[in-house]
């Protein structure tokens, strides 16, 4: 009876027909933890890239928008103001622009449901009062969007930015042409990995991204009586910031 447990010991111990299977469960928790953050990574670069791409749209979009008159320069309302909002807001549909995430504060550890992102626009025009060998400029007005309001802007409001050198990050500051306007975005975003944070190194973040055009016409920077140079005939809902 010994001698027939030897032998299946030893039949046991040859037999390599579960190897694979064993490796398998060995290996199959890395590809997956590989995989995933694969995955995670290129849906952070795509989301970056596609934030990069609606600041630079509504940068633009604002810079042309406004109603030419045959004697006068062109006009911008908070009509069409909203317009570029709305289409921004829509472009960002597969990301949710403007939609919500669930948040828990990590000081009180209060849970509640807060806004994705907040586009801040800016009108940056030149001082006059400053000598045209050093130009300084300013926020005439900004409008926002985006149900995100805990966001600031990183770059000054019309109450901070009333005399400076340019306007976005250090070293890659925008400004207008002499008697221009520049339309600056800033977009911010907050990010949330889509499995349990853990996979990969992505974690809960904010994505920012800055945009600037120049308004390629001439544009009412006045506006009427007691107004910051925008038009509101149609009486609509300021996007005040």
């Amino acid at each position: 009876m010994e001698h027939e447990y030897l032998r299946q010991f030893r039949q046991l111990k040859r037999n390599e027909s579960g190897v694979a299977m064993v490796e398998l469960a060995i290996s199959l928790p890395f590809f997956i933890g590989l995989l995933v953050g694969g995955v995670e990574t290129a849906n952070y670069a795509s989301v970056v890239m596609q934030i990069n791409q609606i600041a630079l749209h509504t940068a633009d979009a604002a810079a042309r928008i406004g109603t030419t008159t045959p004697s006068a320069n062109k006009t911008i309302s908070e009509t069409q103001i909203n317009d570029v909002f709305q289409g921004s807001l829509r472009e960002g549909t597969r990301i949710s622009l403007g939609g919500n995430h669930d948040y828990t504060d990590p000081s009180s550890g209060v849970k509640s449901t807060r806004g994705n992102a907040r586009i801040i626009l800016s009108s940056v025009e030149e001082v006059a009062a400053f000598d045209a060998s050093a130009p300084r400029y300013r926020i005439r007005w900004q409008r926002c969007a985006g149900s995100a309001s805990f966001y600031k802007s990183n770059y000054g409001t019309t109450s901070t930015a009333t005399s400076v050198t340019g306007v976005g990050p250090v070293g890659q500051q925008a400004s207008p042409p002499p008697g221009g306007v520049l339309m600056f975005v800033e977009l911010q975003y907050y990010f949330k990995p889509m499995i349990v944070n853990g996979f990969s190194k992505l974690t809960d973040r904010t994505i920012s991204q800055v945009a600037s055009m120049v308004v390629r016409e001439n544009r009412d920077t006045v506006g009427p009586t007691g107004s910051d140079g925008i038009y509101n005939n149609e009486k609509a809902t300021v996007s005040a910031c």
